[in-house]
């Protein structure tokens, strides 16, 4: 896809290209006085003859991008002066409509709204809302937030050293209990 228009930097593009006829008569434009190849984009081209712009279709084809043909051949001195206006394509974009991948690391400073696929990195993770429910693996999390209901169907496993505390309770659990009461 290609846009046409400013660039980035905010500045326009075009390319001019100016061809004078000389004693031969010819219709056909290929190449400028300074011998540069015209390379124009079709649709996205400008031709004046002597100063009068030409109706591209009717009074001059402008269709593969590196010709010009003129409707009647042109006679000597008249100058031909194309204006094309260039185009660029993004190199790294991805389209909002059928989607893509990111090679690099992505942030969003505002949150992430919809699926995600892939594998998620960094030192913590926090998910919210109710419609969570299919994260099916996450690989390793150094923090994970989720605020709602985790159901773990599977169970929920720990390496030997660490393990799963309820925090805020009074009493963890009922060996604790007994070791406090004296029991």
């Amino acid at each position: 896809m290609a846009y046409i228009g400013a660039e980035p930097d905010g500045k326009g593009s075009a390319e001019r290209f100016v061809f004078t006829a000389t004693g031969s008569t010819t219709d056909t434009v290929t190449h400028g006085d300074d011998g540069l190849a015209i390379n124009y984009e079709a649709n996205h081209v400008s031709v004046y003859l002597n100063g009068v712009k030409q109706v591209v279709g009717t009074d001059v084809t402008a269709s593969n991008g590196s010709t010009l043909v003129f409707a009647s051949n042109l006679a000597e001195d008249d100058v031909v002066e194309a204006i094309a206006l260039s185009s660029f394509s993004p190199a790294d974009t991805v389209p909002a409509v059928t989607g893509g991948t990111f090679t690099g690391a992505v942030t969003f400073s505002s949150g992430l709204t919809g699926n995600v696929t892939g594998n998620a990195s960094g030192t913590a993770a926090t998910v919210t809302g109710a419609a969570q429910s299919a994260i099916t693996s996450v690989g390793t999390l150094t923090a994970l937030t989720v605020t709602g209901a985790i159901t773990a169907n599977g169970g929920i496993e720990t390496d030997t050293n660490s393990k799963v505390v309820q925090k805020g309770a009074f009493m963890q659990s009922s060996t604790h209990q007994a070791m406090v009461l004296g029991g």
